[in-house]
Order: structure tokens, then sequence, then C-alpha cells
């Protein structure tokens, strides 16, 4: 990464941060639908960056949202855990081609069809290692299954609008 792309990535720590702490914290549709819009952050970081600097991003990322949420690493755990499973899933989906010139996986790049098969099953993964560490057993299995369905829902509609009205093809790094 060179040191543009460093201080963009840094700019957009921040504003996911922000977004999560200020304005998704509070936001919960029928007390079962939670945004994590944060693992965006993770999700749409450049395709070269190295395994051990996207596992430190995604560390650092879910660590300062516990700092905010007082959760004893859950966040961290979770954000790490897709950190680490990002660039095996990206093999798997890769075409045998490979990528051509893309740096980052967002969907005005990709495409749709492409965003939902990357990004669907990692917002999956994160949300429900996050709901299983929080309940801490499996006494609630169904509750947790019925949180982990519509938070992913929910924040992958809210990365999907959030790349819609703020990414453009010219300002991609």
């Amino acid at each position: 990464m060179n040191r543009r792309s460093i201080l963009y990535s840094l700019f957009v720590f921040v504003l996911y941060i922000m977004l999560q702490v200020f304005l998704f914290d509070n936001m919960v549709l029928f007390g079962t639908a939670f945004c994590f819009i944060y693992i965006g952050f993770i999700l749409l970081l450049p395709f070269e960056i190295s395994k051990v600097m996207l596992i430190l991003f995604g560390f650092m990322t879910g660590f300062t949202i516990d700092i905010f949420y007082s959760s004893l690493g859950v966040n961290a755990a979770s954000a790490t855990l897709i950190a680490y499973l990002r660039p095996y899933w990206l093999s798997a989906i890769t075409p045998s081609a490979g990528y051509e010139d893309v740096h980052q996986p967002a969907m005005r790049i990709m495409g749709f069809s492409w965003f939902i098969t990357y990004a669907l099953p990692l917002i999956f993964l994160h949300h429900l290692s996050l709901f299983f560490i929080e309940a801490g057993e499996m006494y609630h299995f169904w509750l947790i299954v019925k949180k982990t369905f519509f938070s992913t829902i929910f924040t992958f509609a809210m990365l999907v609008i959030g790349q819609n009205l703020f990414y453009n093809r010219e300002r991609m790094i």
C-alpha cells in the first residue's frame, strides 16, 4: 500500500467507526435486526493488502468498536474472523482469469451479483460469531439464528446504499 492509500484507508476507518458509534448504534429494526456497518471497512479494503495487515485491521476495527460499546472483545473476535477468512473466500470466488486491474472489491466496480456472492457470506459469519459469542451458550439457538439472518440483510442493505451514495469509480484507489 502506498502512502495515499494508507491515508485514504485511515480516513475510511474513522468514518466507518463514527458511523457505527454515532448513527448505527441505536438503529435496530424490530428488536431483531442490528446494523454493523463497520465491517464494511474490512470488506472494502484493497485486494492486494497482505493477510497480516488485513487481520491487524480487522482486530483494530473490532477492538475500537469494543472500546465504544464496552463489549469485552466480541466485535474484535468477529471482525478478526472475517478478516482472516476474507482472502480464502476471495480466492474461492476469483474467476480463473483474475481481476484484471481492479484494486478494491467495491460493488460499483465488480457488480451487484459479485458483491452479493462476496459480502453476504462474510457478513453472515461475522454476525453469527458475534451473536454466539455474545450469548455465551446454545440455549437461545433460534433467536441467534433469527438475529443473524435479519442483521445480515440489514447490514448488507446499508453497505449497498452507502456504496451507491458515496463511492464512484473515479475516486476508487
